[in-house]
């Protein structure tokens, strides 16, 4: 099974190429274009095309919300047309369930001026927005972020290759539930701050 990966989170924005359960690509691209203009011409740049491809995943957030709704669109557009499986993963979770720490593992993410996260003890908790508190844990993020860390302890990657995760969640889970997931049901991660 082959699996094309998007992750448009952030202003950087990556993909993978996914082959029963291996990684295979992985492409960066930081650049001062927008998403919208990047995405279709750097796919054919380099080769890629969508139709030789078995299912689709894609990063709903958290993230910059204008690239994750245009990462999130193309995906679901691509695999509706070409009647595909897609399956969605969400960055926290990502992160949390592949950083390999036996602790409460707090995943964090850093988004214009406000911090994102999760907490994980028996389970994940739900997104919420840090507003200073401490929190018990390691947190666990990038690198970039580390002045941000609602924890005392951190586990912090230079570079988390979200695409790349997020297709072998999306191989995993394709092995349990082959029609992936309903397009139209997919959405970004909307998380506002109090007014």
């Amino acid at each position: 099974m082959r699996i094309l990966s998007l992750d448009t989170s952030f202003s950087s924005f990556n993909f993978s190429i996914i082959e029963d359960g291996r990684v295979r690509l992985l492409h960066y691209l930081d650049s001062s274009r927008k998403t919208l203009e990047n995405l279709p011409g750097l796919l054919s740049d380099i080769g890629i095309r969508v139709g030789d491809f078995d299912a689709f995943a894609v990063s709903v957030g958290v993230g910059y919300l204008t690239s994750v709704r245009i990462g999130v669109t193309f995906m679901k557009t691509t695999a509706y047309l070409l009647r595909r499986p897609i399956v969605s993963y969400e960055n926290l979770f990502i992160l949390s369930r592949y950083t390999p720490l036996k602790v409460r593992k707090v995943p964090f993410l850093r988004v214009s001026t406000n911090t994102f996260y999760r907490v994980e003890e028996e389970t994940l908790s739900e997104i919420k927005l840090h507003q200073g508190e401490r929190i018990e844990g390691v947190g666990v993020s990038l690198e970039v972020f580390r002045e941000f860390s609602p924890t005392e302890e951190s586990f912090l990657y230079p570079l988390f290759p979200f695409s790349s995760y997020g297709g072998l969640y999306a191989y995993r889970f394709l092995k349990e539930h082959p029609r992936g997931e309903d397009p139209f049901r997919i959405e970004p991660v909307y998380v506002k701050p109090p007014l």
